[in-house]
């Protein structure tokens, strides 16, 4: 078998200067929280305690004022195999993993920045009621924390886009129902006069790569959960079955016999582990029927 020698190419500089003046600058960015408008409980709750925090704050100007951002890490939680092959332990992924991703933010002259966090977190531990029904007074020496429902205080869509100067390409990563889980401290100090800067954590469920108009809400059909479908579906008994629409019903076991007691032929046992994993169909007037024999 012939072998051969693999030597560095040799390329003038001027072939591939281009290539490196097109590189990706981190200053060009924007970040959206777009995805408030289904969270009316949430909106209600910073409107009625901080009124100086409008829905145009949230959704224009916050995101302006977000001055360090990171695009997420993904990755994949592996299990090992050893003995496959000798001498070779192997990985294969069975999650993937999205860790959660910070942002830091002026505080404007107003604080309304560090009254939206704030607020947000508050919201999240409010769920603390009176006997009456109403909400619990938060000053009260008794007070405590009882969390939301996630549904309430998770946001849909929270996005970054990366641009060029040029604002023409772009990427754009959508993150999840997200909320926040953690503002860092902020230090304040006599010596020296700095912008007073807000970070916030962010925990999502997943993120999305690519453009997004709106979150798709829609049952999941067989292309997506087709993994999850099956032809013999023991559990939608006296159902339909989904593959081929036909109605299901149920008979008793065959010639009135209790399997798998002891007492049964084996002929009984394996009519019956076999009806456990297959179908019976049946010719019933020129449609076919599913049946599930029952004991």
């Amino acid at each position: 078998m012939a072998s051969y020698l693999s030597y560095p190419r040799v390329k003038p500089t001027e072939s591939i200067r281009s290539l490196f003046q097109k590189v990706a600058t981190t200053n060009h960015y924007e970040v959206f929280f777009s995805g408030f408008g289904g969270l009316k409980e949430l909106r209600g709750y910073i409107r009625t305690n901080e009124p100086s925090v409008s829905n145009h704050f949230i959704t224009r100007d916050l995101g302006l004022l977000c001055n360090s951002a990171e695009l997420p890490a993904t990755s994949f939680a592996t299990a090992q195999i050893e003995g496959n092959r000798m001498g070779i332990v192997e990985k294969f992924a069975h999650s993937r993993v999205y860790t959660d991703t910070s942002m830091t933010f002026y505080v404007d002259s107003d604080y309304r920045t560090l009254k939206f966090f704030e607020m947000w977190h508050e919201f999240i531990a409010s769920g603390s009621m009176t006997d009456q029904g109403g909400r619990a007074d938060p000053s009260h020496v008794a007070y405590y924390h009882r969390m939301k429902y996630p549904s309430q205080y998770k946001v849909d869509t929270m996005r970054i886009q990366k641009f060029n100067k040029d604002h023409f390409k772009s990427v754009e990563y959508t993150f999840l129902n997200a909320f926040p889980v953690n503002v860092s401290s902020m230090p304040v100090q006599y010596d020296g006069n700095s912008v007073l800067e807000c970070q916030v954590t962010f925990a999502y469920d997943r993120y999305y790569f690519g453009k997004i108009t709106s979150l798709d809400r829609r049952i999941p059909d067989t292309t997506i959960s087709h993994a999850a479908e099956s032809d013999v579906d023991p559990l939608n008994l006296g159902g339909t079955d989904k593959n081929k629409s036909t109605p299901i019903q149920i008979v008793p076991h065959p010639n009135n016999e209790t399997p798998n007691d002891g007492t049964g032929t084996d002929d009984a046992t394996k009519a019956r582990q076999a009806a456990e994993a297959a179908e019976a169909i049946v010719d019933a007037g020129g449609s076919y029927v599913k049946t599930y024999w029952t004991t």
